[in-house]
């Protein structure tokens, strides 16, 4: 199962209410009048898990992390101009300490994101793993940005890369991009179409 939770500033946070539950939610007001279920994290952050993509938003996506079995994505950046936005996430995989970051470009409007990894080792990654990745990558994509088609470019020489996109139901609709004379240099655009699961 795959949820997210976002940081809510003290500042965003106009009225406490009582504690709900055993593990110490508490029902708060935002600025923006909206309510929800804040929790303290282990650095005394007031945290909320929710999926609502008006809180969300309202909270400029500021400390977003997308947390599955064992990926975390974590939000490092992001700037919105003109309905454009850009979004870079730390990959966190349990018990891997190696860097991997990702960017997303998307327009809510065209319900389309452009996808690229910054830094990223497919080859130290199981292709379980990596659909782990992929799911949350398209949780946030679907669920959050409300976007339904997902378009990541791969560098040509990143075979094993291309090839577990490929496996996990990517689709290569036009060959190579900005190919120049090695027909091996250049790079793919790989397409995915995002669905609603039905419940």
């Amino acid at each position: 199962m795959i949820k997210s939770r976002i940081l809510v500033p003290r500042r965003n946070i106009i009225e406490f209410h009582e504690v709900l539950d055993d593990r110490g939610g508490i029902f708060v007001i935002l600025d923006n009048g909206m309510g929800t279920v804040v929790y303290l994290d282990e650095r005394n952050n007031y945290r909320s898990i929710t999926n609502s993509k008006h809180l969300i938003r309202h909270l400029n996506y500021y400390g977003l992390e997308i947390i599955s079995k064992n990926v975390t994505l974590k939000e490092i950046m992001f700037a919105e101009e003109d309905g454009e936005c850009e979004i870079r996430l730390a990959i966190e995989i349990k018990g891997d300490d190696q860097m991997s970051k990702l960017e997303l470009y998307f327009i809510a409007e065209e319900k389309t994101s452009f996808n690229r990894y910054l830094i990223f080792n497919s080859r130290k990654v199981s292709l379980e793993i990596f659909k782990e990745i992929d799911d949350a990558i398209n949780y946030f994509l679907l669920k959050i940005a409300g976007v339904t088609y997902s378009i990541f470019t791969v560098v040509t020489n990143e075979v094993d890369l291309i090839d577990k996109m490929l496996k996990i139901g990517y689709v290569n609709k036009k060959g190579f991009l900005d190919v120049y004379d090695n027909p091996k240099v250049g790079e793919f655009m790989l397409e995915k179409e995002l669905k609603y699961k039905k419940k």
